[in-house]
């Protein structure tokens, strides 16, 4: 689940058929790439036009939920005053990555028992959200492979 507390939807007004935006809803929801997801969003630029900011968002945020299962992530609730991520018991993640992200910048992340990281920065710009949570994401991911 993840909740980065911003408007992330298709608007009516982009979109006024609710049966065609609830089947856009569901199939977003159930891509497991990234180029299915961006298949899906060219083909809602073709056939409505440029996506306002909250589709730009709902896009952004499903892109993330991609990496976040990889890493074995449950949840990410980040809003504009930080918040949290809880991996899952058998995250693939290594708790060395984890401290090292800890230890490179203290004064962001700090653990919260054994499965959550508590996150400490003013993220009140939604781009600047969604940004610091993928580049936070690409690091652990790279620590994987």
């Amino acid at each position: 689940e993840i909740n980065l507390h911003m408007p992330a939807l298709i608007p009516d007004d982009y979109l006024g058929d609710v049966h065609q935006r609830l089947l856009f809803y569901k199939r977003i929801s159930n891509t497991d790439t990234q180029e299915k997801l961006d298949n899906i969003r060219m083909e809602l630029i073709d056939r409505f036009g440029i996506p306002p900011q909250p589709v730009k968002q709902l896009f952004a945020v499903h892109q993330l939920r991609l990496k976040a299962e990889q890493l074995g992530i449950t949840k990410i609730d980040i809003g504009g005053q930080g918040g949290h991520i809880e991996f899952a018991p058998d995250t693939p993640v290594q708790a060395m990555s984890i401290i090292q992200m800890m230890q490179k910048n203290p004064t962001y992340f700090r653990m919260e028992g054994g499965q959550r990281l508590k996150v400490m920065v003013m993220l009140e710009d939604y781009q600047k959200r969604i940004q610091f949570i993928s580049d936070l994401l690409d690091s652990l991911l790279k620590e994987l492979n």
